[in-house]
């Protein structure tokens, strides 16, 4: 059993099946079928669970004119913001539409992760057409993206050897980096690394260019939707390349400016998506697991997804996104019914809810936090392994800090063997 009495609460959650070997369809049925018998032990799954069962219907209801009218909107704004960075009479109006143009490859980002859930219309053959079509702005192959993000980040969620980003390290991992891995690790866990990180090591590791062990297994679909994201990409440069000869007053020459205007908005785009990415799942309260059998799916969908309230109107450009807990342990809801879904789960799971308001302050002290994790005392550390946050995570709430009732009791015994202990410790030395 692992420090301070966490581990699987006494070993009430633990599952039989890895779930580092599981394939989709497996999971699915392994988290239908096993009830887990934690709903005494675990309150985290058994409360996402009520609500789950709780879900009035209409919430999982797919509309094809709102998911129809949210796409129509944000490819109109995408496709007028990258012709205006390049046919604006003025400078300051190019400069704003270059700007406007990653907020609206987020939103179409956003459809298209909707789309690949199959929550965005009613019709699956549609959201295989659309996903595809509207995640090419992000550069993101659709089958990978589906194999990344639906088996490997949802099938398990802050569990290491399958989740595929901003995994944490231990500080044994850490010491045996090489000089400039730890240098990059650093800057990775700074304030201005997760995009970074999410350039280097999951898009380029996981979606474009994915080694063999990491590629999904639809080869030949990954191969054409690579290949079309590639043609896109040709597309857009030779597009705005022909508008850029048109337009005067341009500070570069048509060509390097087409490549500016194109690969420029993506580029701050990536940024913030690995930022969004980031602080989803990582928090000085949010728990990290690299054992199979301590994972429960609806406890950690529930306790390490977090809900970032962001100043209005941030939540509604990005689609409702933050809206991360319920689309984790529900992913058939649509984007337009998260924010609704995620006020019932909050009400419904006060305690375990992991809301947070956003500041900059905020964010600059869980980058302060979160760089390394330490599995065996379920706790964030520094590079020199101080625990910067509490120990035994997975049994802590998130708003009071409270472990549960069953972790209390299972602490208070642990903790009266040990006055035993040393109690007989004493006596045996009084008496020789």
């Amino acid at each position: 059993m692992r420090a301070n009495g966490v581990s699987n609460y006494s070993g009430a959650i633990r599952q039989s099946l890895s779930t580092r070997q599981m394939t989709g369809p497996e999971l699915v049925s392994k988290i239908r079928s096993d009830a887990f018998q934690t709903a005494n032990a675990n309150p985290a799954d058994a409360a996402a669970r009520r609500w789950r069962a709780s879900l009035p219907g209409e919430l999982r209801h797919r509309s094809l004119v709102r998911g129809g009218v949210l796409l129509s909107v944000a490819a109109v704004g995408y496709v007028a913001s990258m012709v205006g960075a390049v046919w604006l009479p003025t400078f300051f109006g190019r400069t704003v539409s270059l700007g406007v143009a990653p907020l609206m490859i987020g939103a179409l980002f956003v459809i298209g992760h909707d789309a690949a859930h199959n929550s965005l219309t009613p019709y699956g053959w549609l959201n295989r057409l659309l996903g595809r079509l509207v995640l090419l702005p992000a550069w993101h192959p659709y089958t990978s993206w589906v194999y990344a993000h639906n088996t490997l980040h949802h099938g398990g969620t802050n569990l290491r050897g399958k989740h595929p980003d901003f995994v944490p390290l231990t500080r044994e991992e850490y010491d045996r980096l090489p000089r400039w891995r730890r240098l990059l690790e650093k800057f990775y866990r700074s304030p201005l690394g997760p995009g970074h990180s999410y350039l280097i090591g999951f898009y380029l590791g996981y979606i474009l260019f994915p080694s063999k062990e990491r590629r999904p297994p639809l080869r030949r679909q990954f191969e054409w939707d690579r290949l079309l994201v590639f043609g896109f990409f040709a597309l857009q440069i030779l597009g705005m390349y022909l508008l850029a000869r048109q337009t005067s007053g341009l500070f570069l020459a048509p060509l390097p400016y087409a490549f500016l205007d194109v690969i420029l908005p993506w580029m701050i785009w990536v940024q913030f998506m690995g930022f969004i990415s980031y602080i989803q799942h990582t928090h000085p309260r949010l728990a990290w697991y690299d054992d199979p059998e301590e994972w429960s799916f609806y406890h950690v969908q529930l306790k390490s997804s977090t809900h970032v309230v962001f100043p209005f109107p941030i939540e509604r450009i990005i689609n409702n996104i933050m809206d991360h807990a319920a689309h984790h342990i529900d992913p058939a809801i649509p984007l337009y019914h998260l924010p609704k879904s995620q006020r019932l789960l909050e009400q419904s799971c006060e305690e375990h809810a992991a809301v947070i308001r956003w500041s900059p302050w905020q964010y600059l002290e869980l980058c302060r936090v979160c760089k390394l994790y330490d599995f065996e005392r379920h706790c964030w550390t520094d590079f020199e392994g101080n625990a910067t946050s509490e120990t035994g995570l997975p049994g802590l709430a998130f708003k009071s800090g409270k472990p549960p009732e069953a972790t209390l009791a299972l602490l208070g015994a642990h903790r009266k063997t040990e006055r035993a202990s040393a109690n007989s410790i004493d006596a045996l030395k009084k008496a020789s």
